[in-house]
């Protein structure tokens, strides 16, 4: 920043997004108060925008063939490849399922009827979750199962055919869109409903583990971060269906230890993204707050900044569970 306080020369790197972190959040800060430097750099923007449309070169009139012609020597047409993302969103879901069986498989007859997190019982939570997984199972092209008053093994079949639908799926059936479980169900593509089954799984088996006071058992890294953007994403027209919405401007989240790491996250669908709060919480602990499974959420945080901006978020996070 410049000795008259105004962006100076980050206002360029800043609407190229080349800015460090500390630069961007000082930027990004100074530009929620100071519509001068917010119109420079908005003009900025649209200038990098116009020179790269403007210096774009069609590309060679047989580049099309050229590159098919490649690919089919490479790989010919109809034969499958396999997937590395479908394999490794079934390896994580696999995971949880193979978890929550386990748990199920040991609980006595009496433990089936405790009450399970917001569910009056173990049972009744597994015929939810069920219900939950149903629309990824028609996606994968599973059958719909004979029901069975066996509640465990009618889920566990369901979500085992799940992982192994996945093994041999066409690639472009991640991209099939898929209702989500929740209070409102919007279509998403398949492989962000994958992550949601994953979710969903582990935080069950979590209310499973407190019925038998086993202790908490966090997800991976990588499942735990693939949460966090999965929800990112719905976030901002979460925010506008709660009628929460600040349009302009985001909350910066910084999530620490394993799945970790700083976003922004846009407070409405709208453009613009001038900070108005920072939020700092263990990623586990965030992951935890959008199923819902923290009974106060602004506490569970540091805040900075818009206390009510952040109030806000937190709130309309903490409704992103599957109950």
């Amino acid at each position: 920043m410049t000795e008259h306080r105004h962006t100076g020369d980050l206002a360029g790197a800043y609407a190229l997004e080349a800015c460090p972190p500390d630069e961007e959040r000082l930027v990004a800060e100074h530009l929620s108060r100071c519509p001068t430097c917010a119109a420079e750099v908005a003009d900025l923007g649209r200038v990098a925008d116009w020179i790269g449309t403007s210096s774009a070169h069609a590309p060679a009139a047989d580049l099309r063939a050229r590159v098919l012609s490649a690919a089919l020597t490479a790989r010919p047409a109809g034969r499958p490849r396999p997937d590395a993302e479908a394999d490794r969103l079934a390896e994580v879901y696999a995971a949880q399922v193979a978890e929550l069986d386990r748990l199920l498989a040991r609980l006595s007859p009496a433990q089936w009827l405790l009450p399970s997190g917001p569910h009056r019982s173990v049972r009744d939570l597994v015929v939810h979750l069920r219900g939950n997984d149903a629309p990824v199972a028609a996606a994968t092209g599973i059958a719909r199962a004979q029901s069975t008053s066996d509640v465990h093994l009618g889920w566990q079949r369901q979500a085992g055919a799940i992982v192994s639908a996945l093994a041999d799926a066409d690639p472009a059936v991640l991209d099939g869109r898929v209702p989500l479980a929740g209070r409102t169900a919007i279509q998403r593509p398949l492989r962000e409903a994958l992550v949601q089954r994953g979710f969903e799984t582990w935080i069950h088996a979590e209310d499973v583990r407190a019925v038998v006071a086993a202790p908490p058992r966090p997800p991976s890294a990588a499942q735990l971060s693939d949460i966090v953007a999965f929800a990112a994403r719905l976030l901002p027209a979460a925010m506008v269906a709660a009628g929460r919405e600040h349009p302009g401007t985001a909350v910066r989240l910084v999530l620490t230890g394993d799945g970790g790491g700083t976003r922004l996250v846009r407070l409405s669908p709208a453009s613009g993204s001038a900070v108005a709060a920072e939020i700092s919480m263990p990623a586990e602990r965030f992951c935890r707050l959008l199923a819902g499974r923290l009974t106060s959420p602004l506490h569970s945080a540091d805040v900075g900044g818009d206390r009510d901006v952040a109030t806000d978020f937190l709130t309309v996070a903490a409704t992103m569970g599957c109950d």
